[in-house]
């Protein structure tokens, strides 16, 4: 195997991401949990305003679920952020 060639399989084995272990998940899991909250606690508090002031669309269980689904969607990428930049930390030698 030729030197160039060498560098670039070892520059492919770099970039490939590092599976989360178990430990590396329950150390993330507080970041996930508080995110969801803050998008969800505010769209559940305007449901329930807006089902309580008359607008009867959101006492329906469909809907509601449909409201969930399309904020999970729209703000995927904010929840989940700790885990697409999750780096483990290096060992030291």
């Amino acid at each position: 195997m030729g030197k160039k060639r060498r560098q670039e399989k070892l520059k492919r084995r770099a970039q490939q991401r590092v599976p989360l272990t178990g430990r590396d998940m329950l150390r993330l899991f507080p970041g996930l949990f508080f995110r969801a909250l803050v998008v969800i606690m505010p769209l559940s508090l305007l449901m329930t305003y807006l089902g309580a002031s008359g607008v009867t669309l959101f006492n329906n269980f469909w809907v509601q679920m449909g409201a969930y689904l399309a904020a999970y969607i729209v703000f995927n990428r904010f929840i989940f952020g700790p885990v697409r930049n999750y780096r483990p930390p290096q060992l030291k030698k």
